[in-house]
């Protein structure tokens, strides 16, 4: 579930992003490539060659996103979430659901403080940038800590935050809107993390046999 969870999310960011009047649909997969590094031929020729397969860029994409989310980027993530929801979730618990996942997730958006200055993902406004990554981290951070206390394993944040990856679609799907509201960490991204939170809340409710978002301290490795 962690692992596919990114789905779901980058599919909400897009909804929510198809709401605003700056924004509109598209389906600019060259973008994709070339915030991977391609160059604009390299794109192309890429494009070209995966609308040869006949199957539908969405899928192969979507499929090629979830790969590397299970593989190389689950493995960048792992030394990061170690601390996050391995070392601070269990040293944090006692705090119960929302202060842990509110405290994590603003240490999680200071740390990133330096590289959004340095232009991460809001390269044209880093100052507001601060503002959003923080406010995305502290939104996410419930999801995060959900997903990693169910699973009684970090390694579930770690494939959750390796397919986050997948994020990237906004760019795809998403065209005329500022970096601030079509970034997965800007407005779309914030939006969708609240609604990733509001089925975490609903399950955890409706269908556990044992609640945790509740203001009860935490036993995350413990059934």
């Amino acid at each position: 579930m962690a692992w596919i969870a990114p789905v779901g999310l980058t599919g909400a960011m897009i909804g929510v992003g198809l709401t605003l009047p700056d924004t509109m649909f598209t389906t600019d997969y060259s973008a994709f490539l070339l915030e991977l590094g391609f160059t604009e031929a390299e794109a192309a020729e890429t494009v070209a060659d995966f609308e040869a397969t006949g199957v539908p860029l969405v899928v192969l994409l979507g499929s090629f996103g979830l790969v590397l989310g299970a593989t190389i980027f689950a493995l960048a993530a792992l030394g990061e979430e170690l601390g996050w929801r391995g070392l601070l979730l269990t040293e944090l618990a006692p705090l119960g659901f929302w202060k842990l996942s509110l405290v994590t997730g603003l240490l999680w958006g200071v740390w990133h403080t330096p590289l959004i200055i340095l232009g991460l993902q809001f390269p044209d406004d880093p100052l507001i940038g601060v503002f959003l990554m923080t406010t995305a981290t502290v939104a996410l951070s419930p999801l995060y800590t959900y997903l990693s206390v169910r699973a009684q394993s970090v390694l579930a944040a770690t494939f959750f935050h390796g397919s986050f990856f997948l994020g990237v679609f906004t760019s795809v799907y998403l065209a005329d809107g500022n970096e601030l509201v079509i970034s997965p960490f800007g407005v779309v991204g914030i939006a969708a993390a609240l609604i990733g939170t509001g089925a975490c809340v609903a399950h955890d409710r409706i269908l556990a046999d044992e609640r945790i978002t509740t203001g009860e301290p935490l036993r995350p490795w413990s059934g």
